[in-house]
């Protein structure tokens, strides 16, 4: 998804797990604990931890076929309670489990350094649905997209309601993993309600929808996005410029999107970075964010302007961090772009994202698109 600084780009903008109550379920809805696509087994007993569903059998077939013994738990803030109590299950089974305690923005975000440094065979990577800005490394990875079990039906047929009153009679819709699995009930709950919905496709999922990528939303004069908070109905409504709902199945709310406080600060941000002389071009280290090539053709295309630009590699931005590198007066962000849509105070100067570089060198925020936090593409810098 992301790597932002703060929960906020995690799954903990919905509110992490309720607690830690485990139960076993019957459902047929397997297969989001597989890697990444739904298995067809048909029934299966599912594990509920703090409101999430695993499916433990799918991970110890897995690691068996794997030849994995030790595994790494790796899990977003809001699912670290889930990661501890599946290690003791996994533990009770023979296995070997060792937690994470960092951060996990993302399916870009894949603790391989921390798995070889533990000797790990295989990780276990909560609540994303699968890799995000590359395809696999050094070791073993499945993901656990951990549905969840609350109900956002009541939720997203208020949200169609509200959407409706205004006009809206085809809507786009985009869902977080942990609801991918109800997208075909949410199409049948839109048709009771008279609103043709449109679902597109991501990473093999209907209507799915990541931190930093919504090319999933297609279709309809308005957005309809399930899930928690407005991490990701800021994202829909930046990427497709449409009017944009929330339904909160968590908090059972149901909210529209204003862009207007963000367009305020992107446009703020660049015109102070328009002033700037020596910037700092951000490379994130981890592998689904490293964009070296993007970085460099960013720094040559400041350079040719007259301006300084120094490569500088993090893992985790943090204004500590940042604040350890004096006498920059900007920053280009390469790395995960949310940071500059969620976190823009952690800079202690100007941010811009390397979609947006080509207004600062032209020294113009005309014709200015939120789509560009996105986007890497720097065509048109004549690097």
């Amino acid at each position: 998804m992301s790597s932002p600084g703060t929960p906020s780009a995690g799954l903990t903008s919905r509110g992490g797990p309720r607690g830690r109550r485990c139960r076993r379920l019957t459902t047929t809805r397997t297969g989001l604990a597989s890697a990444g696509a739904p298995s067809r087994r048909g029934w299966a007993a599912l594990l509920e931890v703090g409101g999430y569903l695993f499916d433990l059998e799918a991970v110890e077939r897995w690691a068996r076929e794997k030849g994995v013994r030790r595994l790494l738990l790796q899990a977003p803030d809001g699912m670290k309670a889930a990661a501890v109590e599946l290690a003791r299950r996994l533990e009770q089974k023979g296995f070997e489990a060792i937690i994470s305690g960092s951060h996990a923005w993302g399916g870009c975000d894949v603790a391989y350094d921390e798995a070889e440094s533990v000797g790990a065979e295989g990780i276990l990577h909560l609540g994303h649905h699968g890799f995000v800005g590359h395809s696999g490394g050094r070791v073993p990875v499945l993901f656990l997209p951990a549905p969840s079990s609350s109900d956002p039906v009541p939720v997203f047929r208020r949200a169609l309601e509200e959407v409706l009153a205004e006009g809206h009679l085809e809507v786009a819709l985009g869902v977080t993993v942990q609801h991918a699995h109800l997208v075909g009930r949410l199409e049948e709950v839109a048709g009771e309600v008279g609103v043709t919905l449109h679902v597109g496709e991501f990473g093999g999922f209907k209507g799915l929808v990541v931190g930093c990528n919504y090319s999933s939303l297609s279709g309809g004069s308005a957005v309809v996005i399930v899930a928690g908070g407005v991490f990701h109905g800021l994202g829909a409504a930046l990427w497709t410029g449409k009017p944009t709902w929330v339904a909160d199945p968590y908090l059972r709310e149901v909210r529209r999107i204003d862009v207007r406080k963000f367009l305020a600060v992107r446009l703020e941000m660049l015109s102070r970075a328009m002033e700037a002389r020596r910037f700092a071009v951000l490379v994130s280290a981890k592998p689904g964010q490293r964009r070296l090539h993007v970085a460099k053709l960013a720094a040559e295309a400041l350079r040719r302007s007259g301006r300084e630009a120094s490569l500088v590699v993090l893992d985790e931005v943090t204004r500590e961090a940042l604040e350890n590198l004096p006498g920059f007066d900007a920053f280009v962000n390469t790395a995960c772009p949310r940071l500059a849509v969620d976190d823009a105070e952690m800079f202690p100067a100007p941010v811009v994202n390397a979609g947006e570089l080509k207004y600062l060198l032209r020294g113009s925020l005309e014709g200015y698109s939120p789509r560009d936090v996105f986007l890497f593409d720097l065509r048109g810098l004549g690097a």
